[in-house]
């Protein structure tokens, strides 16, 4: 009897090991709405159009790390040359802002918007005494 008992309870207590609803797992980075790929859809530049053509070809790719508990991934920027500027970023949350370090320890710091549906991304950077503001959608 007492081998029936313990075959029945294994099972049991083998159920409430195997729970899938880990919040561990969720990547903090995902409540930004970052992650994924962008591609650059316009740019506004000290407050005007920068110019009437559409922009295209410039992506941005942000991709989590290993440490799910950190606000720090990857971030690779790619121009319409092709040329590939990657690196680390980590997010700011109560500033809403990125920095970004590329490989050669350069750093860049924006500030960024992820709209509801977390289809639009708006970044805004000083460079040089200008002020940029550009929109990019996510394409995966």
């Amino acid at each position: 009897m007492k081998y029936l008992r313990f075959l029945v309870l294994v099972p049991i207590l083998m159920a409430f090991q195997c729970e899938s609803d880990d919040p561990l797992s969720f990547d903090s980075l995902e409540a930004t709405g970052l992650l994924g790929r962008w591609e650059i859809q316009d740019e506004i530049i000290n407050g005007a159009i920068s110019d009437m053509i559409p922009k295209c070809c410039e992506f941005l790719e942000f991709n989590p790390d290993d440490n799910i508990r950190d606000n720090i991934g990857f971030l690779t920027y790619t121009d319409s040359q092709g040329i590939v500027n990657a690196g680390v970023f980590e997010v700011d949350f109560n500033n809403q802002s990125i920095l970004f370090t590329d490989d050669e320890s350069d750093e860049f710091t924006f500030e960024f918007e992820v709209d509801g549906s977390h289809q639009n991304l708006t970044i805004d950077f000083t460079e040089d005494g200008t002020n940029y503001t550009q929109t990019w959608a996510k394409i995966e």
